[in-house]
């Protein structure tokens, strides 16, 4: 039997799947082959070259350090409090920090942001810091040098074809999967144009099935949970829009994939009103996603060979 791991998108809730990494880890749970897109395709990586208790420790620590950063200015409020908070010390840092000009994940940079606005460019950040950052932490350079096979899923920018990446180098394969349409830069590689996993023609469990899992593991903890308004900046509204039309098409997989493969969805986590460019809540969602897959690992694993439930029952509301 082969058994897949197989991590989706989500932004910031991609936290989450650290917690689920540790709670499949610590019951003896190890796949034959990892399969990510997008966030997910982070995770998975660094999991498949270090698939032990060590190695999604250091992860989550990776996570809680990303989290530390303001990733984007959420509101007005929250930037004049970052402001505020600066001036005893080095102000100029924290008005970068405020105004998201030191961010890892949204970079703020007017030039760039003009440039878009003029049509010279099809991005509005560029991925400089991020990259910087993953080729410091990752631990491999290869995709080929995991100690598990990982497939990293991109999408092809012109024809929409899913892309998946097995071997060459492990940074750019992780840029070009994480490279959400309109935010970042595509990544070419190969002679193809490559963007975001999320957005292809084919899920990554539509791949796992493809590569012959006869078990999968559904790590997908990225839904956005029922917010009390719509988000009240572009780039907000933006991101959650994008995260909802993932969920949409996984969950037109899963469908699919009920009468193929023994399939053992995850609690999905929906534990606060969080959005996706939000990673203040990263410690709580690896806690919480802990505590919950080992409940279900001990108490509650259902899943039968084609039983997979409705989206909807995979999110555990506190």
């Amino acid at each position: 039997m082969t058994t897949a791991f197989v991590l989706w998108g989500g932004g910031s809730m991609g936290a989450a799947q650290v917690g689920m990494l540790r709670g499949l880890t610590a019951r003896g749970i190890r796949p034959d082959l990892v399969i990510g897109a997008s966030v997910g395709a982070l995770n998975a990586a660094y999991y498949a070259a270090l698939p032990d208790t060590q190695g999604v420790e250091e992860l989550a620590e990776l996570w809680l350090r990303v989290s530390e950063h303001d990733v984007y200015p959420l509101n007005s409020s929250q930037v004049l409090h970052t402001l505020a908070d600066s001036l005893p010390g080095r102000p100029l840092r924290g008005v970068l920090r405020a105004l998201g000009g030191l961010n890892y994940i949204f970079p703020i940079n007017p030039l760039m942001i003009g440039l878009a606005a003029a049509g010279r460019t099809n991005h509005l950040f560029d991925n400089h810091r991020f990259r910087r950052y993953v080729e410091n932490v990752l631990p491999l350079e290869r995709l080929e040098q995991a100690r598990l096979p990982v497939k990293i899923l991109a999408t092809d920018v012109c024809n929409g074809e899913g892309v998946l990446l097995s071997r060459g180098e492990a940074v750019p394969a992780l840029m070009a999967s994480t490279a959400v349409p309109g935010f970042y830069p595509s990544v070419e590689i190969g002679g193809r144009h490559l963007m975001d996993g999320s957005v292809s023609s084919n899920t990554t469990l539509d791949h796992a099935i493809e590569l012959g899992a006869d078990e999968v593991y559904l790590l997908t903890p990225g839904y956005s949970c029922p917010l009390p308004a719509p988000p009240s900046t572009v780039l907000a509204i933006a991101v959650h829009t994008y995260n909802l039309l993932g969920e949409q098409r996984m969950a037109a997989s899963i469908a699919n994939a009920r009468t193929q493969v023994r399939l053992y969805p995850l609690p999905a986590l929906c534990p606060m009103e969080v959005l996706p460019i939000d990673f203040r809540q990263t410690a709580r969602l690896i806690e919480q996603a802990t505590e919950s897959t080992l409940y279900w690992l001990d108490n509650d694993r259902q899943a039968q060979p084609g039983a997979a439930r409705a989206l909807g029952d995979f999110r555990t509301l506190s």
